[in-house]
This record gives structure tokens, sequence and C-alpha cells, in this order.
């Protein structure tokens, strides 16, 4: 003989249930945001370089691979007369455990904004597109 199920006794059970995932999925969005950061922090600060004529110090951001291919004088001429961006904000993020895909915007004083992706493996850049690039 089955004994009846008090009333709302589902629901509680439903809501318990729909709690738990909703905090499992605030665990997770927060464990990608801490164990990304890292990777945020490097593309923050080679968009803030490149703008403001830090190119030595850009460089060592990227992969050996990439130094080689960019080297001083082409960021000396890629990023002459760029204004400085005194916004970066990253809006999208995919980690696969080998490397961190970063998409977002930066903006300069004045208004202008760029598109910006960056993927960045073992914290050093393995690709990057800054576009259009804001001149002064």
């Amino acid at each position: 003989m089955h004994r009846p199920i008090p009333p709302g006794a589902a629901m509680k059970t439903f809501l318990k249930l729909v709690l738990g995932l909703a905090v499992l999925g605030v665990i997770g969005y927060a464990a990608v945001i801490y164990f990304t950061s890292g990777q945020r922090d490097i593309a923050r600060q080679f968009v803030i370089l490149t703008s403001t004529g830090q190119y030595p110090q850009a460089r060592t951001l990227l992969h050996p691979q990439l130094q080689e291919q960019y080297t001083l004088p082409y960021f000396q001429e890629t990023f002459a007369g760029v204004a400085p961006y005194a916004q970066v904000s990253f809006t999208s993020l995919a980690a696969d455990g080998t490397s961190t895909r970063l998409g977002g915007t930066a903006t300069t004083a004045s208004g202008c904004a760029s598109k910006l992706s960056f993927e960045v493996l073992k914290g050093q850049i393995i690709a990057f597109d800054i576009t259009p690039l804001c001149k002064q």
C-alpha cells in the first residue's frame, strides 16, 4: 500500500533540486572567472602596453614564436599613433584546459572602441587581434 504524497512535497523537492543546480552553476561560473583571471590580466596588460608605446614590455607577454614573428620594428610601425586605451574589458571567455580564448573591447578616453580577441597558453599570448586600432 502506498502512502499518499503530502500536498506540496513534490514542489518542495523540485525547488530544492532547482536551487541545488543554481548553486552548482554559480560555483562553476566563479571557478572559471577565478582560474582565468591571470589570462585576462595578461591580455589587458598587452593592450595597455601597446597603446602607450611600451613595445618591449608588450612583446615579453607573447609566446617566443610570436616574439620572433612580431619584432620590435613591427610593433613600432603597427602601433605608432595608437590612442591610449582607457578601458579594457573581456565579455567572452572559453577555457578548454589547454588555452584560454578571450573576446572583448578596449575603449579610449575619447570613446573610440576596438574589438579584442586573444588566445593565451600557459601565461603567454599565442594569438591576438585588435581591430580597428584607434588612432590619435
